[in-house]
């Protein structure tokens, strides 16, 4: 009967133990998995594209960016994806990404410019529209200098 004791009482802390492992390695897997979702908004991955045109790399069309794009600009992101026709090829220096467009035949109005900060990961975005220009930034941070000359430019 003491033998017996002992294999049972055995079992039942060979099953305990297994069933935490088992926990341990599912919460592991949701750690992973959340922190992987943080990661994932960020937008480091643009850092690659510089001299690309946006086109090239299908840059509004990029899942990361299109969402917070389409979370700071709202109905806007629709408008300046349809005037996003004649690019330049994207800039990044020190730090700060660059692209423009226009829409095509438009003399630059309407056109816009997207800004991404990489030491902040902040986006910013220019639109011009009827001589108007509107400047977006996702922190509520002044945008950098290069949108504001953009603004001033006409």
């Amino acid at each position: 009967m003491q033998y017996f004791n002992q294999t049972f009482l055995a079992a039942i802390f060979l099953i305990a133990i297994a069933l935490t492992s088992c926990n341990q390695e599912a919460n592991n897997k949701i750690t992973k998995q959340q922190h992987g979702n943080t990661t994932s908004e960020n937008l480091d991955f643009m850092k690659k594209l510089n001299g690309k045109y946006p086109y090239e790399v299908k840059l509004l069309n990029n899942s990361v960016l299109k969402k917070r794009l389409k979370k700071m600009l709202g109905s806007q992101y629709d408008y300046m994806k349809n005037i996003w026709e004649v690019q330049s090829p994207i800039e990044i220096n020190n730090g700060l990404f660059y692209a423009w467009a226009m829409q095509a035949h438009s003399g630059g109005d309407p056109s816009a410019v997207l800004m991404v900060d990489f030491n902040k990961n902040v986006l910013y975005v220019g639109i011009r529209k009827d001589k108007q220009e509107k400047i977006y930034s996702e922190d509520g941070s002044d945008a950098p200098q290069k949108i504001q000359d953009w603004a001033n430019e006409q």
